[in-house]
């Protein structure tokens, strides 16, 4: 009886006469102390039992882990939540499809699952909702973002000056508007961070350097108090050097990135590729040491940043086998750190080529969005060197790299058409297609490994 007790309990979250059974306020504490192992242990068991707060709890922790694992881990258990009929997990699988979708199937699923939490008066979807129609104006031709937006504004959401202002920006109209637009988020950047790029965009166009100058002394007093968090500074920051940027501040970026190391990891990262690009800022030890404090924080992206610089050997001594070794630590978060795993093996900077390991690595780079890998799985097919000829393969690959814009592809396609029958084409046009499918059904599925539907895969 005391076990069916127990069981019982789980679900009522009555758990007080069962000794450390989990609960989901406890899970909470233990998050909020920094103990999300044990929060997640927890979360987990009550989330089987078929609890929603768990399930939604449990996605959360997932989704903060941000890679592309830990986030399809967070909306399976949406999912499970949202299925229970919770309203918490669907907003929060629209507004992660929506903001992180990779594919035109997984943002349309993000804005129907926000047009579906507007209609029955969740708010906090009209943002998310305005923002996808604004980025993605091809594949909602039907969306009125500016009718949502006006929605927003009538209804007192500050977040709807802000979508305005972004829609100038986006739709052209910014050379017009600058006035409108300062209006619109000069009052309210602290509270809402994003106008610190758009009216630092204002007076970068309009050369009006007081102004921007006085707007950075601005965000770094409200970081200062509080009032703007670590990611909002860097934001900015990273934005005043960008390519968006009318006129590139990399100094003051420089500046920003100095305040929030090293306490703010992904600033230590950032600012070690900014000295990289911009030598005078810093001598290349520096960058290195940089990158290794924050890997050593946990930034994978600074393990991609040195890996990069080992197997450039722009900064430092060339030396593949640190860049293997680096480049094996970001693998599952960057597909870039895929490709340049596939290139070092595929160019022999171990010893020999090894196009065995460079087409598993190119291959696993490529079916997770980065097209450069297929032409250079479209190169490794036609040159070659160590594996056998294949021109049905290479023509696919190139058709694949093309669409995906890389615009070498066309010169290699040139090469190729002369010696590529017309029957070996057509049969690589069907390839390219069965690939291209496979790749948006595993997307579209959440999976991270390799398709196995086509022939290339063997």
């Amino acid at each position: 009886m005391m076990r069916v007790a127990c069981i019982a309990g789980l679900f009522t979250l009555a758990l007080s006469g069962c000794g450390n059974l989990p609960d989901v306020q406890r899970a909470e504490k233990a998050a909020a102390e920094g103990n999300v192992q044990d929060a997640r242990a927890q979360l987990e068991e009550l989330a089987r039992f078929g609890l929603m707060d768990a399930q939604v709890e449990l996605g959360d922790l997932y989704a903060e882990e941000d890679t592309p694992a830990a986030r399809k881990q967070a909306l399976d258990w949406y999912r499970k939540a949202a299925e229970q009929g919770s309203e918490r997990a669907a907003i929060r699988i629209g507004k992660m499809n929506a903001r992180e979708g990779d594919t035109p199937e997984e943002r349309a699923n993000g804005a129907r699952y926000l047009r579906k939490a507007l209609a029955a008066g969740d708010k906090t979807a009209l943002i998310p909702l305005v923002n996808l129609y604004i980025n993605f104006p091809n594949e909602f031709p039907n969306g009125n973002p500016l009718e949502l937006i006006e929605q927003a504004r009538a209804a007192g959401d500050p977040k709807g000056d802000v979508a305005l202002a972004r829609y100038y920006v986006t739709t052209g109209q910014f050379a017009e508007r600058t006035d409108e637009i300062e209006s619109l988020c000069a009052p309210i950047a602290e509270a809402h961070p994003e106008c610190f790029q758009l009216l630092a965009r204002v007076y970068l166009v309009e050369g009006r350097d007081e102004d921007l100058e006085a707007l950075v002394e601005r965000a770094k007093q409200a970081w200062d108090e509080g009032r703007i968090e670590d990611r909002d500074l860097y934001t900015f920051a990273r934005w005043l050097s960008d390519d968006e940027s009318p006129r590139k501040q990399v100094s003051t970026t420089n500046e920003l990135y100095l305040l929030l190391t090293p306490d703010y990891v992904p600033a230590l990262t950032a600012r070690a590729k900014l000295i990289m690009e911009n030598n005078y800022l810093a001598e290349p030890d520096v960058v290195i040491e940089m990158l290794r404090q924050a890997r050593d924080n946990g930034d994978l992206k600074a393990s991609l940043s040195l890996a990069r610089a080992y197997e450039r050997g722009r900064i430092v001594p060339a030396d593949p086998e640190k860049a293997v070794r680096y480049a094996m630590e970001a693998r599952e978060k960057y597909p870039s750190a895929e490709y340049l795993l596939g290139r070092i093996y595929k160019r022999g900077y171990l010893g020999e080529p090894e196009p065995e390991k460079a087409k598993k690595h190119l291959l696993a780079a490529a079916r997770r969005g980065f097209p450069k890998a297929d032409y250079v799985l479209a190169e490794l097919f036609w040159e070659a060197r160590g594996i056998e000829v294949n021109r049905l393969y290479a023509w696919s690959f190139a058709l694949l790299a093309l669409e995906g814009g890389v615009e070498r592809a066309k010169e290699l396609m040139v090469e190729m058409v002369l010696t590529l029958p017309e029957h070996t084409e057509m049969r690589a046009e069907a390839l390219y297609k069965q690939e291209r499918a496979a790749r948006r059904q595993m997307i579209a599925q959440g999976a991270s490994g390799p398709a196995k539907t086509t022939e290339q895969g063997g």
